[in-house]
């Protein structure tokens, strides 16, 4: 059907009603400038939103890190880049500025080679009655070691995620079922040992009745809390840090005392802290990174990489079936 003739007609009465010609390609125009001008407000409309939008996100990053300032919160800094993956380290946020925030990661060795480097960061901050926990991706902008320890400068980031922390069972295991424990001081540059013959004897042991250099205060599937003395620290090669990596077998008693069960454990410090009654006895909370079953008479370890929250799988079997047997117990 023919259209020419209807759109004309309509074009006359317009011209009529204007009292001047309209033609079609004028009525195109206009049509094509209205829509335009609804375009471009959109747009203005939809900056002014993204702008307020960003200085909102701003203030929100901006007041949960002077929060982690205030509560001097322990940042895990973990690098992204193939080079440096795995490596992690720590310390409370001490300076919040414009565009760059400040942690302190101890007497770690600062490098100029961490500069530009991508890094993961999470922290924790407590409110009256829970805890919060959060992430966010940032870069190295500058390294800086003194006297009171190595700091690390990251750019300020644009967007905090929060995020859910996985909660494991923590349980004190019986002293019946602590069959033995020994701590090694390992190099976090090297690789894992890949033979027990290799490490020598332990820096620190525990042997029911005939040694307890250190103690087991807490097990979980992610992690372990220890307790060691001052003095006994210096057994170690070297001061421990935040960054230090420990090496760990740890020797436990089945629930249901059919077998020992041998867990070799490679563990990152995430705390040094003195004992609240007692500072003659420090505290040395690790997580898991990685993990291994001895096996009797066989000297080689066959590593097995921590689960992606970190647990280890046999442990938290083992760690479910020691509470199942506590709760009888007590029943």
């Amino acid at each position: 059907m023919d259209d020419a003739p209807l759109i004309n007609q309509m074009l006359d009465r317009l011209s009529a009603l204007l009292g001047t010609t309209v033609s079609l390609e004028l009525v195109l125009a206009a049509f094509a400038l209205v829509l335009g001008a609804g375009f471009f407000t959109a747009f203005l409309r939809k900056r002014r939103l993204n702008q307020r939008y960003a200085r909102q996100r701003k203030w929100i990053v901006r007041e949960l890190l002077l929060n982690a300032n205030d509560q001097r919160a322990t940042l895990e800094l973990e690098f992204c880049s193939a080079e440096m993956q795995g490596r992690i380290v720590s310390g409370p946020c001490s300076l919040v500025e414009d565009s760059t925030m400040t942690v302190d990661v101890g007497f770690e060795q600062s490098l100029q080679t961490w500069i530009g480097e991508p890094v993961e960061a999470s922290f924790k901050l407590d409110y009256k009655d829970t805890s919060a926990y959060y992430r966010f991706d940032s870069t190295v902008v500058d390294t800086r070691s003194g006297s009171r320890g190595t700091s690390v400068q990251l750019a300020l980031p644009l967007y905090i995620h929060p995020v859910q922390k996985r909660h494991y069972v923590r349980i004190n295991p019986l002293p019946s079922h602590l069959l033995g424990m020994g701590l090694w001081l390992i190099d976090p540059a090297q690789p894992l040992p890949l033979d027990s013959t290799s490490l020598g004897c332990a820096s620190l042991s525990y042997r029911p009745g005939k040694l307890t250099q250190c103690s087991l205060l807490n097990l979980s599937a992610g992690g372990m809390r220890m307790g060691v003395s001052q003095a006994l620290l210096q057994q170690f090669p070297t001061r421990l840090t935040l960054q230090s990596r420990l090496l760990c077998l740890l020797l436990l008693r089945s629930p249901d005392n059919e077998h020992p069960m041998p867990f070799w454990l490679a563990c990152s410090i995430v705390s040094l802290a003195e004992e609240q009654d007692n500072a003659s006895i420090v505290h040395i909370a690790v997580k898991f990174k990685a993990w291994a079953l001895a096996e009797k008479d066989r000297s080689d370890i066959f590593w097995f990489p921590a689960g992606k929250s970190g647990e280890v799988s046999p442990l938290a079997s083992w760690i479910l079936r020691h509470q199942l047997g506590q709760n009888k117990q007590r029943e």
